[in-house]
C-alpha cells in the first residue's frame, strides 16, 4: 500500500501518509487494514488527525508485535434473504489462506445458515477472484399448496351445434348436438380439497411462508343433489345439463304447443323452452338454458344462456334478435341480427349482423353470405361471400366488433377527459391569480373541486389507457384464424382479420383468406366440405 506506511517500533506502532505519494489514500481501505492488523490500543482520533492533515507521522498505537492477517470473507443476504454473496478479501504477503470450514463459520457467524453450497464456497477460494461477489448460499423455496379443483363428469365443451348427415351429402336441420341428456342421480362434478404446500427456509434460516391453496366452491345448480360432505353433485332428475355462467342446470323444457303468441305472450323461463310452432312479431323468449323454435321466427327476440335452435328462419325486419350464451342453429336470417358465444350455423344470412366468440358456418344448400356483416373470434365457412352485384359485405374473423366499438369509445372518453384537464388548467390558473382578492370559502371549494377532479381524471385515464393498450394489442395479435370459402367470394366484399383487412375487386373462388405479415392474402381453400 504506497498511500501510507504503518511501521511497528520499539516506542509504539507508527503510521506515516507521506506528502509525495504515487495514489491517493483511501479512507476505507486505510481503516479496514488497521482493523485486520488487530492493533491493541489503537487511537483512532490520532488516525482521523492524520488523514485530514493529509500528510505526516504519528504514533497510533503502544508497542506490540505485527499481526499478519490472512484471507477473510465478508457475507451479505440479499433479495430479501433468498439469497447470500460473499466476498473473499486478499490476504497480506505470507498471510494465512482460508480452509473451508473456516469460512463456513465465517458464513455462520454472518447469520447465513441454511442452503450454503460448498462446493459453490470452495469454487470461491480457489479461485482467488479478490471483492467480487459470489453466491454461496441460497434458500430452499417454498412449495405453494394445489388449490381445489372440480372434476366435470360430463363434458363442458361447447356445442358444436351442427345438423347430422343423413347421406347424399343432405342434412336434417331437426337434429343437432345442441345439450348432454342425463339420467336421475347420474353423478356430474366431483371436488377435490385444497392442499396447504411446504414452508421454505431464507438463508438466515427463517420460514418462508407458502401459498395454501385455495378452496373451490362447487357451482351454484338446479335440480342437483349435494353428498353429505358437499363434495359430489349428481342429478336430481332426469333430463339435459347445462354448464352456463358458472352453473349447472339439469332442467325439464317448458313447451309450447304451436306458436308464441298473444295467446301466449312473452316468456320468461329458468331453464329450456321448446315452441313447436312459430315466434311472432314482437314478442320475446328469454331462458337460462336453451331456446328451441320448431317453425321461424319474425321480429322478435331470443334471449338465451344456453343454446339456440331455430329450424326455420327469421324475417327480421330489421328488428329480429337473437342472443346466445351458447351456440345458434337457424335455417337462414333475414334483416335480422344474432349475437352468441358459441358455434353459429345457418344456411343463408342475408343483410344481417352475426357476431359470435367462436365460429360461423354458413353451409348447407345454399351457403351464402349477402350484405350485412358476420364476426366471429373464430374461423368463418361458406360457400359463397357477396353477390354478382357487387352487394357491401363484411367478414371479419379473430377480433370481436364489440372490442372495436370499445376502442372507439375509449378514445372518446380520453379525449372528453384530455379536454376537461384543460378547463382544469384554466381554473388553476384563475384560482392563483384570484387567491386574496375571493373570499377564502369559495377560493378553498373550488380549489378542492378542482384537485379532486384531476385526481379522478388522471386515475381514470391510467385506466381507460392499460385497457385500450390491452384492446390494441389483442387487435394486432387477432390473426390466426381464417375464412375459408367454398365456391366463390365476390367484388364489394371485405374481409377482415386482425386490424388488416382487403377488399375484393374480382371474384376469388375456392380460397382460404388468412394473415400473413400484415395483410390478408388468400391460396386455394385449406379445407375440404366434409372437414368442416
Amino acid at each position: 500500500m504506497n498511500s501510507f506506511l504503518l511501521t511497528y517500533e520499539q516506542d509504539g506502532v507508527f503510521l506515516e501518509i507521506p506528502e509525495e505519494r504515487s495514489i491517493e489514500i483511501d479512507r476505507d481501505e486505510l481503516m479496514l487494514h488497521l482493523s485486520r492488523k488487530r492493533i491493541i490500543n489503537l487511537s483512532v482520533p490520532t488516525v482521523q488527525t492524520l488523514l485530514e492533515e493529509g500528510n505526516g507521522r504519528a504514533r497510533i498505537a503502544i508497542t506490540q508485535s505485527e499481526h499478519i492477517y490472512g484471507e477473510d470473507l465478508t457475507v451479505e443476504a440479499l433479495e430479501g434473504d433468498l439469497v447470500a454473496e460473499a466476498r473473499l478479501i486478499e490476504p497480506e504477503p505470507g498471510g494465512p489462506l482460508l480452509e473451508l470450514e473456516a469460512a463456513k463459520e465465517i458464513i455462520n457467524k454472518a447469520g447465513v445458515v441454511h442452503g450454503i453450497d460448498d462446493e459453490a464456497l470452495q469454487k470461491l477460494l480457489d479461485k482467488k477472484n479478490y471483492g467480487e461477489p459470489y453466491p454461496v448460499a441460497r434458500s430452499t423455496p417454498p412449495e405453494d399448496g394445489e388449490d381445489g379443483k372440480l372434476i366435470f363428469h360430463f363434458s363442458t365443451d361447447e356445442r358444436t351445434g351442427r345438423p347430422v348427415e343423413v347421406g347424399g351429402g343432405r342434412v336434417d336441420y331437426r337434429i343437432l348436438d345442441l345439450f348432454i341428456p342425463v339420467t336421475e342421480g347420474q353423478l356430474l362434478v366431483t371436488k377435490t380439497d385444497a392442499t396447504p404446500g411446504m414452508p421454505g427456509t431464507s438463508v438466515k434460516g427463517f420460514a418462508i411462508k407458502q401459498r395454501p391453496g385455495k378452496e373451490i366452491a362447487l357451482p351454484r345448480g338446479k335440480n342437483i343433489v349435494y353428498n353429505n360432505e358437499r363434495t359430489e353433485m349428481s342429478s336430481a332428475c332426469s333430463g339435459m345439463v347445462e354448464f352456463v355462467n358458472n352453473a349447472i342446470n339439469v332442467s325439464n323444457v317448458y313447451s309450447v304447443k304451436g306458436d308464441c303468441d298473444m295467446s301466449v305472450g312473452n316468456i320468461d323461463f329458468d331453464g329450456s323452452v321448446h315452441i313447436s310452432g312459430c315466434v311472432r312479431a314482437g314478442h320475446t323468449v328469454k331462458a337460462t338454458g336453451g331456446i328451441s323454435v320448431g317453425g321461424g321466427v319474425q321480429s322478435a327476440t331470443l334471449i338465451a344462456g344456453g343454446n339456440v335452435e331455430v329450424k326455420g328462419g327469421m324475417q327480421g325486419s330489421g328488428k329480429g334478435l337473437i342472443e346466445a350464451g351458447g351456440s345458434v342453429s337457424i335455417m337462414y336470417i333475414e334483416q335480422g341480427t344474432i349475437s352468441a358465444q358459441g358455434p353459429v350455423t345457418v344456411d343463408v344470412s342475408i343483410h344481417s349482423r352475426i357476431e359470435t366468440g367462436s365460429t360461423i358456418h354458413v353451409k348447407g344448400k345454399r351457403g351464402a353470405i349477402i350484405g350485412g356483416q358476420a364476426a366471429a373470434a373464430g374461423d368463418i365457412v361458406a360457400n359463397f361471400i357477396g353477390t354478382l352485384a357487387g352487394t357491401r359485405t363484411e367478414v371479419e374473423v379473430g377480433f370481436m366488433p364489440k372490442k372495436r366499438s370499445r376502442i372507439q369509445e375509449i378514445e372518446k372518453e380520453m379525449e372528453k377527459i384530455a379536454a376537461d384537464i384543460i378547463k382544469i388548467n384554466q381554473l388553476d390558473a384563475y384560482l392563483a391569480k384570484s387567491k386574496g382578492a375571493m373570499d377564502n370559502e369559495t377560493w378553498t371549494k373550488l380549489h378542492i373541486s378542482g384537485k379532486e377532479n384531476r385526481r379522478i381524471n388522471n386515475e381514470t385515464s391510467q385506466q381507460l389507457t392499460e385497457e385500450l393498450a390491452e384492446l390494441n394489442y389483442e387487435l394486432e395479435h387477432a390473426t390466426d384464424n381464417k375464412v375459408h370459402v367454398f365456391d366463390t367470394a365476390f367484388s364489394g366484399s371485405r374481409i377482415s382479420i386482425g386490424s388488416s383487412s382487403l377488399k375484393l375487386t374480382g371474384e376469388i373462388n375456392y380460397a382460404t383468406f388468412r394473415y400473413s405479415s400484415g395483410e390478408v392474402v388468400y391460396g386455394p381453400c385449406e379445407i375440404s366440405k366434409k372437414d368442416s
